[in-house]
Order: C-alpha cells, then sequence, then structure tokens
C-alpha cells in the first residue's frame, strides 16, 4: 500500500503505481509532434507526475527527453545553465551530444546580463545541420518573468535551438506566460482537470489492497478531483483510522472557522493551502501578496489563533531556525 502524495518518478517501478488521465495521451502525442506545450493546473493536480510519466513513455520509444526542476534556478541564465548540465548528464541522449553541451561556457566580456543569456544560447546551439530534437520536460519555472523573458522576449532565439518544450506551472501563472508574445511560443494548452470519479476510484485501487480498503465513493467526493487530497483523506483513514464522517466534519468546522477570517487572514490562508507549508521569511509568499515578513507574522499570528494553521520549527538555508506554518488537517496542495 502506497499513499504517498510526492509526485511520482520516472521509473518503471512507479509506473506501476500510476493511473493515466486523459490528458497523458494529449501530451504523448503533443511531445512525439515536437509541439510546445504548456501544461497547467492546481498544485497537488498531478502536474510533475504527469509530465514524468509521459517523459518514461517517450524514452521507451526511443526519443530523447530530459527532465527539469524548473524551480531550483533563480533568473533565465542559471535556468538555462541548468538545462545544459541536465542534458550533458541525460543517460539517454548519445555521448557526441551531451559532449557538446558539457563544453565550459567562454562568454564574451562586457555584453551584461542580456549578453550572456545570448552567449549560453549560442553555446546550446547543435554543431551538427540536423541534430534529433530532445524534449525538455520541465516543471515549474523560477518565475513567470523569467518564464516570459525567455518565452517571450528571447523567443526566436529560443526556437533555434534543438529542442520542444513540455512546461508545467500552476494555475496562476498560467495567464502571465501566455501573454503576447510568449503566447506565440506555445503550440498546446494542456489544462490538467480535475479527475473523475472513476479516476479516483481506479487510483485507491492501484495504491490499496482489497482488503481493508477504505469505502472510495465518500472519498472521492471529498477530494474534489485532486489526487494530492484525495490521497491524503486515504491516509488518514487507513492510518489513522479515522472515519470518513470525522474527517469530513473536521473539514467543515474548518472551513467555518476560515470564513470569520480578516480578508489579509484569508488571503494568507489560501496561499498557505496552494503552497503547503511557508514561512513569513518566503519570498515567494511575501511576493504573492506584497507583504512585508513584519505583516506575514502578524498574520499568521491570526491564522495560529484560529487553530487553522499549525507551526514547527526548521532550520533555513543560513542555518538559522525558522518557523514553518502549515495548514491543519493535512489537505494543502503542496
Amino acid at each position: 500500500m502506497d499513499l504517498s502524495g510526492r509526485p511520482l518518478a520516472d521509473t518503471k517501478v512507479d509506473r506501476d503505481l500510476y493511473m493515466p488521465r486523459n490528458e497523458h495521451r494529449l501530451l504523448l502525442q503533443s511531445a512525439e509532434q515536437r509541439l510546445n506545450v504548456l501544461v497547467a493546473g492546481a498544485r497537488g493536480s498531478g502536474k510533475t507526475t504527469l509530465i514524468r510519466q509521459v517523459l518514461l513513455d517517450l524514452r521507451d520509444k526511443g526519443h530523447p527527453a530530459v527532465f527539469i526542476d524548473g524551480k531550483l534556478p533563480s533568473d533565465a541564465f542559471s535556468f538555462l545553465e541548468l538545462a545544459r548540465i541536465q542534458l550533458g548528464d541525460a543517460p539517454n541522449l548519445p555521448q557526441a551530444v551531451r559532449e557538446s553541451y558539457s563544453k565550459a561556457l567562454t562568454p564574451r566580456p562586457n555584453l551584461g546580463e542580456a549578453g550572456r543569456l545570448l552567449d549560453l544560447i549560442e553555446a546550446m546551439k547543435p554543431s551538427t545541420r540536423e541534430p534529433e530534437t530532445t524534449t525538455l520536460f520541465v516543471d515549474g519555472l523560477p518565475s513567470t518573468e523569467v518564464g516570459h523573458s525567455l518565452f517571450g522576449r528571447l523567443r526566436d532565439e529560443i526556437w533555434q535551438l534543438p529542442f520542444n518544450w513540455v512546461i508545467a506551472v500552476d494555475d496562476r501563472e498560467r495567464a502571465a506566460l501566455l501573454q503576447a508574445p510568449a503566447d506565440a511560443f506555445f503550440d498546446r494548452l494542456i489544462d490538467l482537470d480535475p479527475m473523475t470519479v472513476d479516476e479516483q476510484i481506479a487510483l485507491l485501487a492501484k495504491r490499496t489492497p482489497a482488503t481493508g480498503r477504505p469505502p472510495l465513493q465518500p472519498l472521492t467526493q471529498a477530494s474534489e478531483g485532486n489526487p494530492r487530497q484525495l490521497l491524503a483523506l486515504a491516509r488518514d483513514m487507513v492510518e489513522r483510522g479515522q472515519a470518513i464522517d470525522d474527517l469530513l466534519v473536521a473539514r467543515a468546522r474548518r472551513e467555518q472557522a476560515a470564513s470569520g477570517l480578516s480578508r489579509p487572514a484569508s488571503m494568507l490562508l489560501a496561499e498557505l493551502e496552494d503552497m503547503g507549508a511557508a514561512s513569513a521569511s518566503d519570498e515567494e509568499l511575501l511576493e504573492r501578496l506584497g507583504w512585508t515578513r513584519p505583516r506575514a507574522t502578524q498574520v499568521f499570528a491570526e491564522l495560529e489563533g484560529a487553530e487553522l494553521v499549525t507551526s514547527r520549527e526548521e532550520k533555513g538555508h543560513s542555518g538559522r531556525p525558522r518557523k514553518v506554518y502549515v495548514p491543519r488537517g493535512g489537505l494543502g496542495r503542496a
């Protein structure tokens, strides 16, 4: 039994846990046609799992494909540099191709940020006249600004590279990435819809043994079609012995408490449920809300007082402890 909410990897072992949806077939066809695709969906909707499993299908068919965690870099240059490194290390690409991406970059001086980007793009161009196209599966972007810069402002230059791109982003980033001129870069948009009841039941059947399996229909109604929420509910039922009615009652009480919050607290709770966990120092959170760290700390205290979040101490990047807040109930879409 595996009720973990982690995204599935592009491996044969994880394939046994995967429940293909209608979007899988469409994305695979698009990738085989070498189209640039934007995949959009809510957090926890299965975007990462989808693109990794389509990547596995593509590799099984002999097409070169590489996965890139687009949230790791901080800017456009480091994003492309990460892509170049991943291409140089990819085991499913011919050695000559990998070596072409592993060469040291020697940028020309005094060209500024734009010049550095153009130099890097030039270094990623193929040395052969008709190279095989590689599909880059990108899970998230450093920011919508970076995405719009690469696929909008530098669109023509990126088009010259021997890649087709499959980029998975959150719903909230969709509109910004489809603003002109970046809209012309993407040949297809795939919205990852909530799972149907049949898809949810099939997913739970793959993850739970026939004996001791929780009642499936109530879970599918409560999950709102979000696979991560579905697995969290099933996990609470199976591992913690909670009845579905108790879970739904607790959820209703939580929603009632949330209805009495101030507008800033409601905004923060919505962001927190979208992110799964955050601290008052998270730059992404502060940027989304347009707040300062002291303001976020103040509103987090309101949520904690209403018992809508729990907190824990974690070591931050600097080594200093930070207070991280998590929505109660385990139903956040992190």
